[in-house]
């Protein structure tokens, strides 16, 4: 028998290999161990470089600082095995159970992981440069610091993962699951992540310069301070729900380098700008030009439940086509809070506005109940009352304002026909207070 062209001796029982470690033997490389019950036994410091385990129940098993190098380990159980410092450069572990395996500062150069099962597996400070990682599982497993250059992630699982200050520049990422996994600080230059799930991600100050975000979901992503510059990313194939909830700050479009124009696309297209206030005065009268503009006042700070019933909220008054979009969410202190809305059409915003106001939901729970359990099957999120956080939202509002482009057709003239001296226009739009002006019931 061969692995990775070289020959292996005959094979060896758990006694045999048990005997010669206690009696001091650390060399059992071109061994061959397939299907033997290995668990439990500490084997650290050994060289079992061109061996062959495959199909071995080597669970918790101590490898520590052993060379692994060019060894077989294919559908071999290595759950919550023992391998930090090993050398497991060109090994074979496809088909592996690694689940809880603590891998941190392994070397693992195209080592082939394809389809093994790393669940909560530890990888921190690994060098997996050009590994091969298609279709594994990888769910909340710890990849910090971890280098991950070039190697192959293509259909895998790493939900929950954390990345945090990861190396994955020219890492094949396509079509993998990537919801929720933290990616702070990491490396993702020329990254392919065409297809790929990430919603939730975590990517604050990550680098994506040039990575390929063809069809990338990135609804709820946090991309503050994250480098977006020369990004491939189709203005006229993203849909919008791709993009839904992300969040920008006016550092993300500095360190991006970009126009202007890219940024209102990505607006437009369902990403939030924390901070909008703080983008120069010519960037925010450029993406508001246009647009029916929408700001709501809160006495108290949103968080990540008020957000979300806010945007189920929106989701159910704008059906079918959902036209109306949150601009920017400003915590202004510990007792205030500001949310811009933007709209192509005035009705939208009388809809939005007149529900709000009406508390429609109290009449009629099950319209909202349905939106929420369609955003529960969609998207990720923990359980709560939507009802009561309405309720608590719609308590809390102190003020509505509108900014409304100036025009002649009726619905404008009535609405500018309502004004009280203290609304004013500002530049070609009008200013309205919802707090002083009285919309008609929506039938629905």
């Amino acid at each position: 028998m061969e692995c990775a062209g070289q020959k292996i001796s005959s094979a060896m029982t758990r006694e045999t290999l048990l005997n010669e470690y206690t009696t001091g033997e650390r060399d059992f490389h071109e061994r061959r161990f397939d299907g033997l019950d290995l668990s439990d036994m500490e084997l650290s410091q050994c060289d079992f470089s061109g061996s062959s385990f495959i199909g071995a129940n080597c669970s918790c098993c101590q490898f520590k600082n052993s060379n692994l190098t060019k060894t077989d380990f294919t559908r071999a159980n290595l759950s919550r095995a023992s391998l930090p410092g090993c050398d497991l450069s060109w090994s074979k572990l496809s088909g592996s159970d690694l689940v809880g395996a603590d891998m941190h500062k392994v070397t693992a150069r195209a080592a082939n992981f394809s389809n093994a099962l790393m669940i909560r597996t530890k990888l921190n400070d690994a060098d997996c440069l050009g590994a091969i990682m298609t279709g594994i599982n990888a769910t909340a497993a710890q990849m910090e610091s971890v280098n991950l250059e070039c190697a192959n992630f293509t259909g895998s699982v790493l939900m929950n993962a954390n990345l945090t200050g990861a190396n994955c520049s020219w890492t094949n990422l396509s079509d993998t699951r990537l919801n929720w996994a933290i990616m702070t600080w990491c490396q993702l230059e020329a990254a392919d992540l065409e297809n790929a799930n990430m919603t939730g991600v975590n990517l604050q100050a990550a680098n994506l310069s040039f990575a390929n975000l063809d069809n990338t979901t990135l609804t709820g992503a946090d991309l503050f301070l994250a480098n977006l510059s020369g990004t491939l990313l189709p203005r006229d194939v993203l849909p919008t729900a791709r993009l839904s909830s992300s969040r920008l700050t006016s550092q993300t479009y500095t360190r991006s380098r970009w126009s202007r124009e890219l940024l209102r696309d990505w607006q437009r297209k369902g990403a939030i700008i924390l901070d909008f206030e703080a983008l120069p005065r010519d960037v925010q009268t450029f993406i508001r030009e246009g647009d029916c503009n929408l700001r709501v006042y809160f006495t108290f700070p949103i968080d990540h439940v008020e957000r979300t019933a806010i945007e189920i909220l929106m989701a159910h008054a704008t059906q079918p086509n959902n036209a109306l979009r949150i601009l920017s969410i400003a915590n202004e202190r510990s007792d205030r809070c500001q949310i811009a809305f933007y709209s192509s059409d005035i009705a939208e915003i009388e809809k939005f506005v007149s529900i709000l106001r009406k508390k429609s939901w109290q009449s009629d729970p099950k319209a909202i109940l349905d939106v929420y359990d369609d955003f529960k099957a969609r998207a990720h999120f923990e359980d709560f009352d939507i009802l009561k956080t309405l309720d608590e939202l719609a308590a809390h509002i102190y003020h509505i304002q509108a900014l409304i482009p100036v025009s002649s057709d009726d619905r404008t003239t009535q609405l500018q026909t309502r004004l009280e001296p203290g609304d004013a226009k500002v530049n070609n739009k009008t200013q309205i207070s919802w707090s002083s002006v009285s919309l008609p019931r929506i039938q629905r």
